[in-house]
């Protein structure tokens, strides 16, 4: 009995041994090979996927009709170099800097929001401070884009 356990030690070892190697000697991937920074399997997106997907959100909540849509793409458009943001940055930070980058980046938001709710109908405000309020009640509550607590929130 002690050699069929000394044995199935031995096979187990072997074994792992085989699927480490076959993923390369255990190297973890790099960023870019998980996908995000933050981790997980969904790739990257690129700054032109982010404006589709951002203004496909708000014409198909909003209800959007086809001169809304093009003039919310062109303000999405807009601040989406104005908002792009360091994160290493954020992480190097002190106190003090952290919450000077918070709020000019919440000041750029409250611009953009401002410009599109300007271009919309009394209702489609209603829904669209709706939005803000539950996208503000999940960054509260740490549930970021990132998915989850301690995740980056938006």
């Amino acid at each position: 009995m002690k050699k069929l356990g000394v044995i199935l030690v031995i096979f187990l070892f072997a074994a792992g041994m085989t699927i480490a190697q076959e993923r390369g000697g255990g190297a973890r991937p790099s960023k870019t090979e998980q996908g995000r920074p933050g981790g997980g399997n969904r790739p990257q997106m690129s700054p032109e996927e982010m404006l589709k997907r951002q203004t496909q959100r708000l014409v198909e909540e909003l209800k959007l009709n086809k001169d809304q849509e093009a003039k919310v793409t062109a303000i999405n458009k807009k601040y989406m170099e104005k908002q792009s943001f360091d994160w290493s940055k954020m992480r190097d930070a002190s106190d003090d800097e952290r919450a000077k980058m918070r709020e000019e980046r919440n000041k750029i938001q409250a611009e953009k929001d401002k410009e599109i709710k300007a271009l919309l109908t009394a209702d489609q405000v209603k829904l669209y401070d709706e939005m803000l309020k539950k996208r503000e009640e999940m960054r509260r509550n740490g549930q970021g884009r990132m998915g989850g607590p301690g995740g980056q929130g938006q």
